[in-house]
């Protein structure tokens, strides 16, 4: 290859590594509604908790795998502890893009963002509960520095009313159908046939009832977390009617 194209080549790879992965092309509103997806296992926001994976606060600049306490898989362990990858706009992009293909044996269910717009919009809002990270820098900040930022306060959910379900609506077919793409979605890698043993009981929707289901659902329980904050009212519904219904197939 002449000079001139090396260069040339060299500026365009130097171009790409400075702004492919920047958060702030991003939108932090709509990270907010993606966001929405990760709530189930990952708390963010002022008093966030460690739930079935690791509070997200101060992600930005983190080494994978070190949160005090977090329920990491193996695989992450032995990441953070070989590698000690730095958690920033790059690393955080190509992990929410396929975490299974990143971290191989990684216990984390959700598949990977398939657009890179939303990739960005949630780093956009991600990078805001990392107030002592400099933005684009790649680095870790000062221990002193966290532990003086203040972070904004968690998503808000709001109230909803308990469902009341009847016969008519456990059997409606546009309600069971809708389920069905759901349970496919985000719950068969966990409750699916190929799934055991191991990642979750099995269940035997025969001796359940609908707001029994619905319950666990929306509140979780034990190592299960809640989808209250995933899957929306009518989304929790509809999942529920497929469970009970005679079209379930895990």
């Amino acid at each position: 290859m002449p000079n001139t194209l090396i260069r040339i080549a060299a500026s365009l790879s130097l171009l790409l590594a400075s702004t492919a992965f920047a958060a702030s092309s991003g939108n932090p509103v709509k990270g907010a509604e993606l966001f929405t997806q990760c709530v189930a296992c990952h708390n963010i926001g002022d008093g966030a908790q460690n739930l079935v994976g690791p509070n997200l606060n101060h992600v930005f600049g983190r080494v994978a795998g070190s949160v005090e306490g977090a329920n990491y898989s193996e695989a992450m362990k032995a990441k953070g502890t070989s590698d000690k990858p730095v958690w920033n706009e790059k690393t955080l992009y190509i992990f929410l893009a396929g975490p299974a293909r990143n971290v191989p044996g990684t216990t984390m269910g959700f598949q990977g963002f398939k657009r890179e717009k939303e990739i960005k919009d949630l780093l956009a809002f991600l990078i805001q509960y990392s107030p002592a990270y400099e933005a684009d820098s790649g680095k870790t900040p000062d221990a002193a520095a966290i532990a003086a930022a203040t972070l904004p306060p968690p998503p808000s959910s709001e109230e909803e009313e308990v469902p009341e379900f009847t016969e008519s609506y456990l059997t409606t077919a546009e309600a069971i159908t809708t389920g069905d793409g759901l349970w496919g979605k985000q719950c068969r890698h966990c409750h699916g046939n190929s799934a055991y043993p191991g990642k979750a009981p099995k269940l035997t929707p025969a001796s359940y009832t609908a707001d029994f289901v619905f319950d666990r659902i929306t509140n979780g329980f034990k190592k299960m977390p809640g989808w209250k904050s995933v899957f929306t009212l009518d989304e929790r519904k509809a999942l529920t009617a497929y469970v009970l219904s005679d079209k379930f197939s895990p």
